[in-house]
């Protein structure tokens, strides 16, 4: 019996056979090379991509895969089609993005004006920018004037809730092709059209660009724009701090979240064009992820973020899993069977929840009948978050003290001591007082088993290629090598052990260059580390 008739590809340009595939979406033939160069040159290049977006009842629109995706390969690299600050942030700069700071004019501190519209600027440069010409030309054109000045420094501005949406709305005139696309995302307007937000939304953003700008746009359409971008928006950071936005990018938003994401997301050039890395190997088929929230917190408080941030329930495989993948980040040791306990602390019972779908029900001992209600568990975690946040950023001692004073409630993976943890990382060998040459040597083998410690929850959470990963690396290739030299100096160690030491930090160093040096602001770092820790070693031989 004969098996179906194989097809026989064909060259896209000239629809004869083919054997040439394109390399990057492998879903394009072509019968030469000279045919390939063509079809790129007449808009191929629009079109190649490794993924494809396609809909199901249960997903809705999302990305998967068109091919095998290997580990740090840049998926999607796509332009923002709509960028805007924060709805309440501390003045920053409408058309870079940068956080403003206060200039002495006429004897009074106050920030640089745009002539037309009386918004805060960096300065002439940036108020003649084009982000800002229609929304400028608009506000002139009705004699507004904003009203923001300086009063204390970082001070929340409300006022900037206008400027995102108004950018869309005006997008409908000057770009028309992007505003459909951008009205073409889901916006959960439902879920949040009686929050408070969305009531004081209904007062201010409606009645600004109604009744003070006059646009013709109803009051469904302008809180419709504003949802679609508290939905779908990303948030546009800088590592230095001083650039914090909030982007639309029409494609990455078919990203469906993960928990446990496959890829991470990094922001390149002035323009903050998005770029979507592969963290781990991705299968043809498979789908693609991002994530839509914090992957160190716990089940709890994570999917309340969601359903209060996002508008969805997550039910990933992390969400379902009432130990989170072993690492029990969001868990608490039973206080019942702890009193007794005298087994390490990885193998005290703990408490998880019965259904951690279902953010009501109760939390269990995985040994005795002990519970608690999930309300104890929110307030809990709410009470040590608060907690965490009262303490100096500059103060290790503090820290230290807040995980020696839970260790009998809290798990070493909870997600409360993971982030004092990464606060320990942040000072020792990085603040002023703490650099890695001023620790002591017990103080050098904290750091390492703090870097550890996280490297274990990373595996499990952000498995794979995470700057969450890369950054650990980093610190501790750079604290092994400073301990390698002291202990060669003081003769604690041979030659031989000093080299075997240090290229095992040169591998931990160039697996972090391999994850983060897609970020162009590190590639000077990471150079100068790696060129630092290469002379260390020649010092040795």
């Amino acid at each position: 019996m004969n098996g179906p008739k194989k097809e026989i590809p064909v060259c896209e340009i000239c629809q004869q056979s083919a054997n040439q595939t394109c390399g990057g979406c492998k879903l394009v033939y072509y019968c030469s090379k000279a045919h390939q160069k063509l079809g790129w040159r007449e808009g191929h290049k629009f079109k190649c991509c490794a993924f494809k977006v396609q809909f199901s009842d249960t997903y809705g629109r999302h990305m998967v895969a068109t091919r095998d995706i290997k580990q740090g390969e840049m998926i999607l690299k796509e332009k923002p089609a709509i960028i805007g600050p924060r709805m309440s942030t501390a003045p920053h700069c409408l058309s870079c993005g940068k956080k403003l700071q206060p200039m002495k004019i006429k004897d009074v501190f106050d920030f640089y004006k745009c002539k037309s519209c009386n918004w805060p600027m960096c300065g002439p440069e940036c108020e003649k920018a084009d982000i800002h010409k229609s929304e400028c030309k608009v506000m002139t054109d009705r004699n507004y004037k904003c009203t923001i000045k300086y009063e204390q420094a970082d001070k929340a501005e409300a006022a900037y809730c206008v400027i995102a949406p108004l950018r869309v709305l005006l997008m409908r005139e000057s770009n028309p092709k992007q505003y459909e696309n951008i009205m073409a995302l889901e916006s959960h307007l439902e879920d949040r059209i009686n929050t408070p937000l969305y009531v004081i939304l209904k007062a201010n953003l409606v009645t600004f660009i109604i009744q003070v700008l006059g646009l013709p746009f109803d009051e469904a359409t302008i809180l419709t724009v504003a949802s679609i971008y508290d939905t779908n928006a990303f948030d546009v950071r800088c590592l230095d701090g001083t650039k914090r936005l909030r982007a639309i990018y029409v494609t990455a938003s078919m990203m469906n979240h993960s928990c446990k994401t496959n890829t991470r997301h990094i922001y390149l050039g002035d323009d903050y064009n998005l770029a979507v890395i592969a963290t781990v190997p991705i299968s043809k088929g498979e789908m693609i992820t991002a994530t839509y929230t914090q992957t160190l917190l716990g089940t709890l408080d994570r999917r309340k973020l969601l359903r209060t941030i996002k508008c969805f329930d997550c039910d990933c495989d992390r969400c379902k899993d009432p130990t989170e993948f072993g690492t029990y980040i969001g868990s608490i040791y039973c206080s019942i069977c702890n009193r007794p306990f005298s087994g390490g602390p990885e193998k005290r019972p703990m408490l998880i929840s019965s259904n951690p779908l279902d953010e009501a029900a109760p939390w269990k001992c995985e040994k005795c009948d002990h519970f608690i209600l999930s309300r104890q568990m929110f307030w809990g975690n709410n009470a040590l978050s608060q907690e965490l946040k009262k303490l100096k950023k500059d103060e290790p001692k503090e820290f230290e003290e807040f995980i020696e004073k839970y260790s009998q409630a809290l798990h070493p993976n909870n997600h409360l001591v993971v982030q004092a943890k990464l606060a320990l990382l942040q000072i020792y060998g990085n603040q002023k007082g703490h650099a890695l040459s001023e620790l002591s040597d017990h103080l050098l083998k904290r750091k390492i088993d703090l870097c550890h410690d996280l490297l274990e929850v990373a595996d499990q959470l952000e498995p794979g290629w995470s700057r969450f990963r890369g950054t650990l690396l980093l610190d501790l290739q750079a604290v092994m090598a400073v301990q390698t030299k002291r202990e060669y100096e003081a003769e604690k160690i041979t030659r031989e052990g000093a080299q075997d030491q240090l290229m095992e930090s040169m591998t931990l160093l160039q697996e972090a260059a391999n994850i983060l040096r897609v970020e162009p602001e590190m590639r000077p770092t990471l150079e100068a580390k790696i060129q630092a820790l290469t002379q260390l070693l020649e010092s040795t031989e």
